[in-house]
């Protein structure tokens, strides 16, 4: 049976007043409406949705966050580096737990290695709790090192939450200043209803990871208030489901486009699946669009995206890769109608071995803001032509081969 991360159902609240009933919307296309359906996900109306596209935005977006929390602060990412950025996060969080705030973190072992656990005990003096997840054994890891826990969630006080591509680091806030130019992501702050549906993500993750035992149908009880115009439905995914959630959205998202599927992904080598769906929707005429990393910080997954790419060209898809800085977004947009935000890269990391978290997102504003920040991109990026693929060096041929190869193995 397929795990389900939401707990029962909520009551009306009584804290921040009563919400309207409304019939729960469900996508139109007839694919997403049986992948909702068949993933019991749960739509929400009546979420505002601010959308940050650089490191320095949404990083202070969230810092400011955390410094108004009055009740209780939920952060679960996979890097937290000690570094300049990370000890700002570290302090909020020591203070905010220091004045009675609910501090709680979970960290992913293997992503924040950097990490030196000494370094979380200010944090955890002043009353707040971290738990690292799946911490790498030396001889046989617990749960499996490719087990990871690769979602960034934060949740202040039930009201307002954020997820995306954002971790917590320097390499997010560098700018010109530096020498260096930022990392373009997509990172989103969430009110209304759906942070109650993060809320249980991070909830689901916190006792994974063996976190202290916690009440937790009292962070779930209530939900926000409408706030704005956006649906939404938070997608939890990863190996303790019975079918991989994303990777049939994207699947399903692909099958039932009618016009265009734009993807932005930093790292590319998802399974045969995604790549005949992504070939097939070409093929029948949609125009599909992949904007992908050319500066990447793996450099094996960058090798391993050119030896698929050729196959992807000869069907029709548009290939570009950014070159202004370090692209970290995942998002997807359809037909200009609706879209996909979160965590998961098109991968096979991604989409069979992480835990990870995405918003089905549509109404408002948010899809043209999303498709907007596509177009920046796009700007910013070279196109990837049949003959520059086939212009390779033979050496060169041989090390993007023996790097998709191994991603199969590891």
């Amino acid at each position: 049976m397929e795990s389900d991360v939401s707990p029962p159902a909520y009551s009306q609240s009584r804290r921040r007043g009563k919400r309207r009933r409304r019939r729960a919307w469900l996508p139109r296309p007839p694919a997403l409406r049986d992948f909702a359906k068949r993933h019991r996900l749960r739509f929400t109306e009546g979420n505002h949705v601010t959308l940050y596209g650089t490191g320095p935005e949404g990083l202070e977006a969230m810092l400011a966050a955390i410094e108004s929390a009055v009740d209780h602060v939920h952060l679960e990412t996979y890097i937290l580096r000690p570094d300049a950025t990370g000890r700002r996060f570290l302090r909020a969080l020591t203070e905010q737990a220091r004045a009675g705030v609910e501090v709680r973190v979970v960290v992913d072992a293997l992503g924040s290695w950097t990490l030196d656990d000494r370094e979380l005990t200010p944090l955890r003096e002043a009353g707040g709790e971290v738990v690292w997840f799946n911490p790498v054994g030396f001889v046989l890891p617990r749960l499996g090192a490719r087990r990871r826990d690769h979602r960034k969630i934060l949740v202040v006080d039930g009201e307002v939450g954020f997820t995306g591509g954002l971790n917590i680091g320097d390499e997010y806030t560098r700018g010109p200043e530096s020498g260096a130019r930022q990392w373009r992501d997509a990172h989103v702050r969430i009110q209304g209803p759906a942070v109650r549906d993060l809320q249980a993500v991070f909830l689901e993750s916190w006792f994974r990871a063996d976190g202290p035992d916690l009440p937790w149908h009292t962070f779930l009880d209530e939900s926000a208030m409408d706030c704005g115009d956006v649906r939404c439905a938070v997608v939890a995914d990863g190996p303790i489901y019975r079918r991989r959630r994303m990777r049939d959205l994207v699947v399903a998202a692909l099958d039932s486009a009618t016009e265009a599927a734009a993807f932005e992904s930093p790292y590319f080598a998802p399974g045969r699946r995604v790549l005949e769906a992504l070939g097939a929707a070409a093929e029948r005429g949609i125009r599909v669009r992949l904007l992908l990393a050319a500066r990447s910080d793996h450099p094996i997954l960058y090798r391993a995206a050119r030896a698929i790419l050729t196959k992807l060209v000869e069907r029709g898809v548009e290939v570009r890769e950014f070159t202004h800085s370090m692209l970290h977004s995942k998002l997807a947009v359809f037909d200009d109608s609706w879209a996909i935000l979160g965590t998961t890269n098109l991968d096979r990391q991604s989409l069979e071995h992480s835990h990870e978290v995405n918003l089905i997102l549509s109404g408002g504003d948010i899809t043209k803001q999303l498709s907007a920040h596509l177009r920046e991109h796009a700007e910013l990026s070279r196109p990837v032509a049949m003959s520059d693929l086939q212009a390779r060096p033979a050496w060169q041929r041989l090390c993007d081969w023996a790097a998709s190869l191994l991603l199969w193995f590891v």
